[in-house]
């Protein structure tokens, strides 16, 4: 039976059948053979195991505080639970917040998609974006 590697937006990686479909939110990763060949791939590329939507929320809490000139830390906005809005980020933050972004993640960020509500709106955009242009 063959099988293939999958990858969701988290950067997980698992196995699947090429005979079955394949789950919501997961992707076909390019390697398939044999699940010991599939589980060997997984094992050489997936160094760090922290979900991806952990890591890029940890950089924009200090992407964000760097955007607005130091008007909030780091801790204000992982802790603030509301919009930007609502946190005093300023349109010329969100500006350079975007340009972080795009910078560090290769991505671009959809003003009118609602990703730059808040914190967590972001950084599932962000990892989203991430699965679905990635190989």
């Amino acid at each position: 039976m063959s099988h293939r590697v999958v990858r969701n937006a988290d950067e997980q990686y698992s196995v699947w059948s090429t005979a079955d479909a394949l789950p919501p939110g997961w992707i076909a990763e390019g390697t398939t053979g044999t699940r010991d060949e599939c589980l060997d791939h997984i094992e050489r590329v997936w160094t760090d195991q922290t979900p991806a939507r952990t890591r890029i929320r940890t950089w924009l809490t200090t992407a964000v505080a760097e955007a607005s000139d130091g008007l909030l830390s780091p801790a204000d906005v992982a802790n603030a639970g509301c919009s930007f809005l609502a946190m005093g980020v300023s349109s010329l933050a969100t500006v350079r917040l975007v340009d972080a972004i795009e910078l560090r993640y290769d991505v671009t960020i959809d003003f009118t998609g609602g990703a730059l509500q808040d914190l967590d709106s972001l950084t599932d955009a962000i990892a989203t974006e991430r699965l679905h242009r990635r190989p």
